[in-house]
């Protein structure tokens, strides 16, 4: 079923809302690895973290908003490889990268995440890129299921072994 929303680029006053779904998105990505850090203590950091790179890297965050409030947020922004880096083809050099991604619970699967993507991508579009990546945990299964459906594929994997196990 289809959510009555609509997308726009965030603004100040949604700061605090968005402070609360990092915490939320950081705490269920705590549920799959235990890198990371409790959601109370690094979401407002992290929030400004991603501000800087948006402001530094033409990027932007893109909030989901119904009359009941946000319902999730996406941040995007450009990445660029290094000009001596040339095991890539130049094209693809420059690339939009998702880094955050996360819709209340009530709100998924009603299409909400497929428009913050499609924010994305035509933010990326207008930019003249041609490739946009999008990371995630390898135990994310349901994050991964939903990026195939959108047209996304698997570009690198990136493993570890934790070595004082």
């Amino acid at each position: 079923m289809q959510a009555n929303f609509t997308i726009r680029a965030a603004k100040l006053e949604d700061r605090p809302v968005l402070v609360t779904l990092m915490e939320l998105l950081q705490d269920a990505e705590r549920e799959l690895h235990l890198s990371r850090a409790l959601g109370s203590e690094i979401s407002d950091a992290h929030l400004t973290y991603l501000e800087e790179l948006v402001k530094q890297q033409n990027g932007q965050i893109y909030v989901a908003e119904s009359q009941e409030g946000i319902l999730g947020f996406v941040a995007c922004f450009v990445e660029k490889l290094d000009e001596s880096d040339l095991h890539v083809v130049e094209s693809e050099r420059e690339y939009g990268y998702i880094s955050d991604l996360y819709v209340v619970s009530t709100m998924r699967k009603r299409g909400v995440a497929a428009a913050l993507m499609q924010a994305a991508e035509r933010h990326f579009l207008n930019l003249d890129l041609e490739v946009v990546r999008v990371g995630l945990l390898c135990s994310n299964e349901l994050a991964a299921k939903f990026y195939q459906r959108a047209g996304y594929q698997p570009y690198e994997i990136l493993y570890e072994k934790r070595l004082n196990e």
